[in-house]
């Protein structure tokens, strides 16, 4: 993991817990993240557990995700998941996205797609920290002049040039 490539290689863990639910007898949930060397095969899948490789690469157009994610109390990974409901027999969970962004991970839950998140461990919160801090400028935020300044001929034109709606 370099900013260079700012990338990384996961093995996704998402379990099957049983439900006390006469409908529903068991639900899935995300378990585990473990970064992991480029090429490391994902472990083998189980009756109770589904194992996935994902690569995760960090954007610069995302830098703004990355920041409210590394300065929140607990930097997280979001795991995008989709379990195919519409056939009957055993349907698994299939891993879509893994991602660091704040924003990226809004979208999808915004879109109502399944999002679940588990803690990032201390390496990979100063990496994305890092990469956050290299590559995220805030916004400056410019003032407004109140209406009641301007000319009452302007006030009916608009906003001036550099000034917000």
């Amino acid at each position: 993991m370099t900013l260079e490539r700012a990338l990384c290689w996961v093995h996704v863990c998402i379990e099957r817990i049983a439900q006390q639910h006469p409908w529903v007898p068991f639900r899935w949930q995300l378990s585990q993240v473990q970064v992991v060397p480029e090429g490391t095969p994902a472990p083998a899948c189980t009756e109770n557990a589904e194992w996935a490789l994902a690569r995760v690469g960090l954007y610069t157009d995302e830098a703004e995700g990355y920041y409210l994610n590394c300065t929140a109390p607990q930097p997280a990974w979001f795991v995008h998941y989709r379990v195919d409901t519409d056939d009957d027999t055993d349907a698994r969970p299939e891993v879509r996205l893994v991602t660091l962004s704040y924003h990226e991970a809004g979208r999808l839950l915004d879109a109502s797609e399944t999002v679940e998140n588990l803690p990032t461990d201390d390496f990979t919160a100063r990496w994305l920290a890092e990469f956050a801090q290299t590559h995220f400028v805030p916004e400056v935020k410019k003032r407004r002049r109140a209406a009641s300044f301007r000319g009452a001929t302007q006030r009916d034109q608009g906003p001036s040039e550099g000034e917000l709606a």
